[in-house]
């Protein structure tokens, strides 16, 4: 079984008359802080989205308020107990997928960089 994201690269809406982008749409918290004052969309606005849902799944629910946290701190000294599910069983094998989850974790945090040309391709992300 092979799984698969959809709705990156819907953020905008064209008017079929048009070549100009007319509306910014997306799911408030997912789409990247700078559509609230640039209707400027492009590739680092779906990396931005990406990290967002890669911080829901090793999380459990949405980042939220947490997402301006990491922001501040650049992500830095988070362990895997702060940023696991604790729904799910702990890792207890010998490190590798804690480290493998850290990692994850690194990605998700370059990936909500508040400024997008901070942000990875998704290229880079893969």
């Amino acid at each position: 079984m092979e799984g698969f994201v959809a709705d990156f690269g819907a953020a905008r809406l064209l008017d079929p008359d048009s070549s100009n982008q007319t509306v910014v749409v997306g799911t408030l918290g997912y789409i990247a802080p700078e559509l609230a004052y640039n209707i400027n969309v492009n590739e680092k606005c779906d990396v931005y989205s990406f990290g967002v849902l890669a911080l829901e799944t090793l999380g459990g629910k949405h980042p939220g308020d947490l997402l301006s946290l990491i922001n501040y701190s650049n992500g830095k000294g988070a362990t895997l107990e702060s940023i696991f599910d604790k729904r799910l069983p702990y890792p207890t094998d010998d490190g590798l997928i804690e480290m493998e989850i850290l990692r994850v974790y690194d990605v998700a945090v370059t990936c909500i960089c508040m400024d997008p040309t901070s942000r990875p391709t998704m290229r880079n992300v893969s």
